[in-house]
């Protein structure tokens, strides 16, 4: 239930419930009224409740978290498993259907492309084949130094 998941969430995060109250611009006793069950969130603030909370809106408004052990390690290990045995294109498409965020999950991808190469995705159609390939030599060492196949 949404109560259940404000509260778990909160608690993992480390937050108090004023602190939520004040930083969404409401009281605490109606933050506190959401998570006992008693009132719940209008919309305009179930937004502002998944950023702060770092889960989806959806798991909010369906009051269940989609990943109940909240160890993002083991999560991605299990991701990997199965990253290892199927197809990117199959792979790809599952994410795809499930990604809430799109245009955040792009921005963020491109983000660690940014961050692990020093070019965004935009720079790859001004590149020439030899720093493409060298790119993907990178990747290629920065896998095998990590253990990755």
């Amino acid at each position: 239930m949404l109560q259940d998941v404000l509260k778990e969430t909160r608690e993992r995060a480390g937050l108090k419930q004023s602190e939520i109250a004040e930083r969404i611009g409401v009281t605490p006793q109606t933050y506190m009224k959401w998570e006992n069950g008693k009132n719940e969130p209008k919309a305009s603030y179930i937004k502002k409740l998944a950023e702060i909370l770092n889960v989806t809106e959806t798991e909010l408004c369906r009051g269940a978290l989609f990943y109940q052990d909240g160890n993002p390690i083991e999560f991605m290990k299990k991701v990997a498993q199965y990253q290892n045995f199927i197809d990117e294109v199959s792979f790809t498409s599952i994410l795809f259907d499930h990604i809430q965020d799109k245009d955040k999950f792009i921005n963020d991808l491109d983000a660690a492309l940014n961050k692990t190469q020093g070019f965004k995705r935009s720079d790859i159609d001004r590149m020439s084949p030899d720093e493409i390939y060298g790119a993907e030599k990178y990747k290629e060492h920065i896998d095998k130094v990590e253990g990755l196949p």
